[in-house]
């Protein structure tokens, strides 16, 4: 396979398992919404999604067979920019849009837990998208550490 060829297929892999992801996260996260909205804001679903991230990372970079870390990182962090696109796409959409109640009810848990509830806002363009370049940085340290491992498998 020349280097072109190989370049092609890490990105298709990458977007492919990306969009998979992406699709993944979006139905749990819709689905926990129309069973329990509060369950939207928990933070143990939106760590539960790293597991989707993983699976998905990994079975685009598994592939791989090259010396350099860098070839093994792309794939994974192609899917991880993807899938996290699709997501706070449909954050954006599902605060901002479809329920704008969710900020109140966010407010309304913070100051149960002792928070200033002030500090639920409305998300914007762009802070969803701060957010979601915020989130590129564990997404570029899990496909490191994913391809790092995959790297030293031969």
């Amino acid at each position: 396979m020349t280097n072109e060829q190989q370049e092609e297929q890490w990105r298709q892999d990458g977007i492919r398992w990306g969009i998979i992801a992406g699709g993944l996260v979006v139905v749990l996260f819709a689905s926990v919404y129309f069973i329990q909205k509060e369950l939207v804001l928990s933070r143990g679903l939106w760590l539960s999604t790293y597991v989707v991230y993983i699976f998905a990372m990994w079975s685009a970079q598994r592939k791989v067979v090259a010396n350099e870390l860098k070839s093994y990182i792309q794939p994974g962090f192609m899917v991880f920019v993807v899938a996290n696109a699709l997501f706070y796409f449909y954050y954006h959409l599902l605060f901002a849009v479809f329920d704008p109640e969710l900020v109140k009810l966010q407010g309304e848990l913070m100051a149960a837990q002792g928070y200033d509830p002030k500090d639920a806002v409305m998300p914007t363009v762009g802070s969803s998208f701060f957010a979601y370049a915020q989130s590129l940085i564990p997404g570029f340290l899990l496909a490191t550490g994913i391809g790092f491992l995959l790297s030293r498998r031969k």
